[in-house]
């Protein structure tokens, strides 16, 4: 498939794309901090990096971008482009990657939980998430995942 745009202006655009310091990531921080949670930030647990680390409860939170990481029935990871064959693989080494990590962290006593970006969309969707991972920091169980989602 052909750009639309030139090489430059694409360069511009793709810049902009943040990889930390996210709207979604910033709206858990606040949530969690509002609750009267300390965490930490550029934090490693061993050679991975979570985007909020709760150290003394020993939980990972990542905020995941609905389109990057390609979340399941999500309308924001469109795929009805037809991508080259370089994307597809990126999107499946990104998921891999995923859960590589994930079962990483659990390997080594650590809790995880992932906020998708569409949680964050809707105040009323996002209060119930927040409320459900406050329950999940204080419980003993192992993995969360928020898994709203837009339908297609």
């Amino acid at each position: 498939m052909i750009d639309v745009v030139d090489r430059k202006t694409r360069s511009r655009m793709m810049s902009g794309i943040r990889s930390s310091n996210t709207r979604p990531e910033v709206f858990t921080r606040r949530a969690l901090h509002r609750l009267g949670y300390r965490f930490r930030l550029d934090s490693k647990v061993g050679r991975i990096k979570p985007d909020i680390v709760l150290v003394c409860h020993r939980v990972a939170i990542f905020t995941h971008g609905c389109y990057w990481h390609q979340h399941e029935k999500c309308k924001l990871a469109y795929s009805d482009r037809n991508y080259s064959e370089k994307w597809k693989v990126k999107f499946s080494d990104n998921k891999q990657r995923d859960q590589r990590v994930l079962s990483k962290l659990e390997d080594e006593g650590w809790r995880v939980a992932v906020i998708w970006e569409c949680t964050t969309r809707k105040n009323s969707e996002f209060e119930d998430a927040i409320k459900r991972l406050d329950e999940f920091i204080q419980t003993g169980v192992s993995r969360y995942f928020e898994t709203h989602y837009r339908e297609r």
